[in-house]
């Protein structure tokens, strides 16, 4: 086990573009399951393969227990790497290319058989040793993937997108092993997906990156509650939150549908931090309000909005558009209703709003809805950092 530090981490793949890693600082405690997430491009797979040793650092340096391993080389570092293909070789039982590493090593035979054994009871290969990777299932080729990094017994595991290849049920048995497999080893991990979920689900800390830099690195559950930025808050998440812009600040209260309308509950301290800002912002939105009021991002995420009766003076009606069906819940997806009185500017153009399976709801009725108490998060119009931070 190890401790893990990027300092100022840096990659560039071309000098006239921004750089794949742009000073990365990020810590990593031993032991810990630490989950890499971001949308295609924003540097993950980079970050893990520069801590492997298979990229190297432009600027910066990497600490792997407190010793400084920019410089060198990837068999020295201690790392045992899982690849998103797996990368078994098709010529070799399960049990040689687990036993491959080993082997190059020197490692005496009986050690290597009792690894081996150990592993792969570990991983419920044992019937699957004498068998070759093409006559094995996703699921099993990525479990044998497992066993030969964990008999190395590493220092670190990188795990590069594991689970991308395997069908979407193998996927949450696999993911479920992976996350009890290492707590019981103990062993620190950096996890790299493009799945939020598969972050939310696996990771003791998830660190959020974007165009290789480093957004927001909290518990789940901070990410989903508290997100630093509006980036953060739009990405954790399924379905996405709603993004209200331009939404005015009228005596120290952030309201919809005008002064007299609906309080969407913001403190006063939180208030004070966008006075003189936003003047320029949601230009479309609340256009019944006063020009130059503050303005401020409302962020509502599905389960926090209210369905409520067509009566209730401080609703906003919506247009549903799509109805998702999944059994114990649905998910409308729709649009506000162009004919309000003060209308609403909703980044993507869409409001999705959860409904249980009590609430039968259906594309093309007019629904009415209102954010829940103390559920509307806050974001500065300008830098759209979330105001908690500020």
């Amino acid at each position: 086990m190890a401790t893990v530090e990027f300092v100022a981490a840096t990659r560039i793949f071309d000098p006239a573009q921004r750089p794949a890693v742009n000073r990365l600082d990020l810590s990593i405690e031993d032991g810990e399951f630490l989950v890499l997430v971001g949308p295609s491009g924003c540097g993950k797979s980079t970050t893990l393969r520069m801590l492997a040793g298979l990229e190297p650092v432009d600027a910066g340096s990497i600490l792997i227990d407190g010793k400084d391993v920019t410089t060198m080389r990837p068999r020295d570092r201690d790392c045992a790497m899982v690849f998103q293909s797996y990368a078994l070789y098709p010529n070799m039982t399960a049990r040689q290319n687990m036993a491959f590493a080993l082997e190059n090593a020197k490692m005496p035979r009986a050690e290597i058989t009792a690894k081996v054994d150990a592993a792969a009871k570990m991983l419920q290969l044992e019937d699957l040793l004498d068998r070759k990777p093409g006559r094995m299932s996703g699921g099993q080729r990525q479990r044998v993937a497992m066993g030969r990094a964990i008999v190395r017994d590493p220092k670190v595991f990188c795990m590069d997108e594991p689970l991308s290849n395997l069908d979407a049920k193998l996927r949450v048995s696999t993911r479920s092993e992976i996350a009890a497999l290492q707590r019981r080893l103990g062993v620190t991990t950096v996890y790299v997906t493009h799945d939020q979920t598969e972050a939310m689900t696996m990771g003791d800390r998830v660190c959020v990156l974007d165009t290789g830099v480093l957004q927001q690195v909290e518990r789940p559950t901070t990410l989903y509650e508290a997100p630093y930025n509006t980036f953060v808050a739009g990405f954790i998440g399924s379905p996405a939150i709603s993004l209200l812009e331009g939404v005015p600040v009228v005596d120290g209260r952030a309201v919809l549908g005008g002064r007299d309308r609906m309080d969407l509950g913001m403190a006063p301290a939180l208030a004070a931090k966008v006075t003189g800002a936003g003047s320029g912002n949601g230009s479309g939105a609340g256009s019944g309000n006063g020009g130059g009021a503050d303005r401020v991002i409302v962020g509502i995420r599905p389960e926090a909005w209210e369905i409520v009766s067509a009566e209730d003076p401080a609703s906003v009606p919506l247009a549903v558009d799509l109805v998702e069906e999944l059994g114990a819940e649905s998910f409308a997806h729709c649009t506000p209703v162009p004919e309000a009185a003060a209308p609403l500017a909703v980044r993507g153009g869409r409001i999705t709003v959860r409904a249980d399976k009590y609430q039968r709801l259906s594309a093309g009725e007019r629904i009415h809805v209102r954010p829940r108490a103390g559920e509307c998060k806050f974001f500065h119009p300008d830098s759209e950092i979330n105001l908690e931070y500020l």
